[in-house]
C-alpha cells in the first residue's frame, strides 16, 4: 500500500461521495476505501470538515476552468458552464460543501475570478459587487433547482388535464443546455443593463456583446 497524502485521500473521498452522497461520506467509508483504519486517516486529516476539503478542491481540480478570453460576458458563461457540469460530475459535493460550510482556496479563487470579470464590465465597483453576488447565487440556485426537477417524476395526466399552460410545459421537448445558456446570459445582460442605468453618464460601457 503506498503513503497516504492529499491527493490519494482526496481521490478517495471523491469516490466515496459519489457512490454514497452525503450519508455515505464518513470517515470510516474513507478508511475502508483507501485499506487504512480510521485512525489511519485521522493522523492526514483532522476531521470530516476537513476532508470535505479536500474533496471540494479535487472536484474542482478534475475539470479547471480554460483561461479567460477578455471578453467578460463570455467569461462569466464560461463559469456558470462549468459549475452546471461540475454539479452533474460529482452531485454529493455540494451537499457535503453546505453541509460542512467550508470555503478552500479553489473555491476562493473561482469566488475572485467571477468578481473580477464582473469588476471588467465596467460597472461601478459597488454595483458590480452586487452583480457578482447576486448572479452567482442565482446560478448555483439554478443548477440546484435543474438537478432537482430532473429528478421528479412527471405528474400524472388528470393533474395536467385542466392546467393547460403546466401541460405544455411538461410535454414540451426541451433543449435543457440551450435554455440553461439563454436563461444565464439573459440573467447578466439584464443585471448590467438596470445596473448600468445608475451611471453618472447614463450610458453602459464596457458591454460588449
Amino acid at each position: 500500500m503506498s503513503e497516504l497524502d492529499p491527493a490519494r485521500i482526496a481521490a478517495a473521498a471523491l469516490a466515496v461521495a459519489d457512490a454514497g452522497g452525503l450519508s455515505g461520506f464518513t470517515m470510516r467509508a474513507v478508511a475502508q476505501a483507501l485499506g487504512v483504519t480510521p485512525m489511519a486517516l485521522y493522523h492526514h486529516v483532522e476531521d470530516k470538515a476537513a476532508l470535505a476539503k479536500l474533496l471540494v478542491d479535487a472536484a474542482i481540480g478534475e475539470q479547471p476552468l480554460p483561461p479567460a478570453t477578455g471578453v467578460w460576458r463570455d467569461d462569466l458563461w464560461t463559469i456558470a458552464r462549468w459549475t452546471r457540469d461540475s454539479r452533474a460530475a460529482h452531485p454529493a459535493v455540494a451537499h457535503i460543501r453546505r453541509a460542512y460550510r467550508v470555503w478552500t482556496s479553489a473555491s476562493l479563487e473561482m469566488t475572485e475570478r467571477w468578481a473580477g470579470h464582473w469588476r471588467e464590465s465596467g460597472l461601478a465597483p459597488d454595483k458590480a459587487l452586487v452583480a457578482a453576488t447576486t448572479s452567482s447565487l442565482a446560478i448555483v440556485g439554478i443548477v440546484e433547482e435543474e438537478s432537482v426537477f430532473r429528478g421528479l417524476a412527471r405528474p400524472a395526466d388528470a393533474a395536467l388535464s385542466r392546467l393547460p399552460g403546466a401541460r405544455q410545459m411538461f410535454e414540451a421537448r426541451h433543449d435543457r443546455d440551450a435554455e440553461f445558456e439563454l436563461l444565464v446570459r439573459a440573467l447578466i445582460d439584464g443585471l448590467y443593463d438596470k445596473l448600468s442605468v445608475d451611471r453618472d453618464d447614463h450610458t453602459p460601457s464596457g458591454g460588449q456583446r
